[in-house]
């Protein structure tokens, strides 16, 4: 297994990774199976517009030379004003692929990045009703900090809060 940066011409590939991904875990959240959010967030156009962006890094996981999952780090994210922050914005991966220790994998990727860049603390936000991930975050010492809702109008309203979770770096 490895993390491979992902070049600026790699879009496409991302996109077409994100739409494989998505849908097999977060659906439910929506009254379209999730449709309007992909297309709004994962196009080829906003990912070429996200790749641009200085302050954001995307690795790809490769599993035995096959793409399973990526990883998206803002480089530089504070929460609630609070100086020193990476945002661990999205761990993605296959649920083909779970349980294999992938996850932790790409976690420990970004909490490296985060002390080579000798930030303060990590964070992240989680979905509330994502029970599992919330259970993988603390044990790998993240806690509940706060809490934020989301606004999408195809998203279903009990499901629209997150978590801000929080995990302090020496």
């Amino acid at each position: 297994m490895a993390l491979v940066p992902v070049q600026a011409d790699q879009a496409p590939a991302l996109s077409a990774l994100c739409y494989e991904i998505y849908p097999q875990t977060f659906t439910y959240l929506w009254d379209d199976a999730g449709a309007w959010y992909m297309d709004a967030m994962y196009s080829v156009a906003k990912m070429q517009e996200e790749l641009r962006d200085p302050n954001a890094r995307f690795d790809f996981l490769a599993l035995d030379g096959r793409r399973v999952g990526y990883l998206k780090l803002k480089l530089d994210s504070d929460l609630a004003g609070e100086p020193g922050g990476l945002e661990v914005e999205r761990i993605y991966l296959s649920q083909d692929c779970a349980g294999q220790g992938l996850g932790g994998f790409m976690l420990a990727a970004a909490i490296d990045v985060a002390q080579q860049r000798h930030k303060r603390y990590a964070w992240l936000h989680v979905m509330d009703s994502s029970l599992d991930a919330i259970r993988f975050y603390e044990k790998h010492g993240f806690s509940i900090v706060g809490e934020t809702m989301l606004p999408f109008s195809h998203m279903l309203p009990h499901y629209r809060r997150m978590w801000r979770m929080r995990k302090p770096l020496a």
